[in-house]
């Protein structure tokens, strides 16, 4: 088990801060408010829905490969460090009857320092640690969550925002004893996560039903305009004073070189500790422990080559098209395979970059328009103006 990010590319400002530059994202912050997402016709029959407070401990119990840090804690504690600590306390004591030599003061200080970065490792790992480092990355995975699983996808509020997942990413969706993870697509341990508990009744049926579903492909493909406007329908009625916008965005983000930088020097120092660890249980003719401790190391080197590469990349471009309305009040914004509506009044401040309008919005998320993506100069007039006058400063 390598560090959390890196075998996700290592984009600008923690993967570019994807959310950032995408404002489909999800965005779980905690709200008294009640939600009221859209229903639709195929939520009768097959729906699994849930409604509840997403709690740290659910994150922990649910983050992903938790079964195998167990398995690595287990094999760590109960079989290699203990090795380590043992022949360190083997050595040292012959040492003192049979005299110190400079071979055998090497073999203890690297004994101690090799158990000493596998118990440092193993606890960085931890569902614990990891918990703590996504819940630094997205403070909003935990909070309201109210919603349903559905044919069509997961429509879902957090109190603030409606939004809405089609069956691409559903049927990438995991179970376990404890509950549902859902992968949100920004690194693999931001995801929704939904306990067992949330679920007036968790059904297997119908969630076995649900994925057979969304695993199948549509009998009669849309194409993509269709498929956007199905989307937006999802996410309730469009206001008859709405604008309507449609378009592509392209922005040329650059890579955080620093994050990366910081998942090699992780990486090199565990690869370091696995092949000193393997050198020294190879030395004392500990075959099983060598092995496994070069598995370790080998597996890591290709993490360590994955974020190397990103060093030598400057900027990464990221497009996608989206398809919407603006009333006075909400935003309604979609992509082909998931959406959010949210109220205006979320937009902390507008920035203009060349031709684009920019609205920033909480917890780092932005949308961005330009004239193309409306029919007429005057709705664009209209979106570009009232912007102007909504904008609030931000709070730092």
């Amino acid at each position: 088990m390598t560090d959390e990010d890196s075998d996700a590319k290592p984009t600008s400002r923690t993967d570019i801060e994807r959310a950032s530059v995408n404002p489909y994202a999800t965005s779980m912050r905690p709200s008294g408010s009640e939600p009221e997402p859209a229903a639709s016709s195929d939520q009768i029959g097959t729906v699994l829905a849930f409604d509840g407070e997403i709690t740290e401990v659910d994150i922990r119990m649910l983050i992903p490969e938790r079964g195998l840090w167990i398995l690595l804690a287990v094999l760590m504690w109960g079989m290699i460090i203990p090795a380590f600590a043992i022949g360190t306390v083997v050595a040292t004591t012959n040492m003192f009857f049979s005299g110190v030599d400079s071979e055998t003061v090497l073999g203890i200080l690297i004994g101690v320092f090799v158990a000493i970065g596998f118990a440092v490792a193993t606890q960085y790992v931890a569902p614990s640690r990891r918990t703590r480092r996504a819940l630094k990355q997205r403070p909003d995975l935990v909070g309201r969550a109210v919603g349903r699983f559905v044919p069509s996808g997961l429509l879902f509020n957090d109190g603030e925002r409606t939004h809405f997942l089609n069956g691409d990413y559903c049927k990438r969706a995991e179970t376990t004893k404890h509950g549902i993870r859902v992968p949100l697509l920004e690194g693999p341990y931001v995801q929704l996560y939904l306990a067992k508990r949330l679920f007036e009744r968790f059904d297997e049926t119908v969630w076995k039903e649900l994925q057979a579903i969304w695993q199948q492909p549509d009998a009669k493909p849309l194409d993509r305009d269709a498929v956007m406007e199905r989307n937006c329908q999802q996410l309730g009625k469009r206001p008859e004073s709405a604008i309507s916008f449609d378009g592509q965005v392209t922005l040329h983000v650059p890579v955080d070189h620093a994050a990366v930088r910081k998942i090699m020097y992780r990486n090199g120092g565990m690869i370091f500790v696995y092949g000193v660890a393997a050198l020294l249980a190879w030395h004392f003719g500990h075959w099983f422990i060598a092995l496994g401790a070069l598995i370790l190391a080998l597996s890591t080197v290709r993490y360590f080559y994955n974020s190397w590469r990103w060093m030598a990349i400057p900027t990464q471009n990221t497009t996608w098209h989206q398809h919407g309305w603006i009333s006075p009040e909400e935003v309604v914004s979609v992509t082909e395979t998931n959406g959010v509506r949210l109220f205006r009044n979320e937009c902390q401040r507008t920035e203009w970059i060349g031709e684009t309008l920019v609205w920033h919005l909480p917890t780092n998320r932005a949308m961005y328009f330009s004239r193309e993506h409306f029919e007429s100069d005057e709705d664009w007039n209209q979106i570009s103006e009232s912007s102007s006058l909504e904008s609030v400063p931000s709070i730092e």
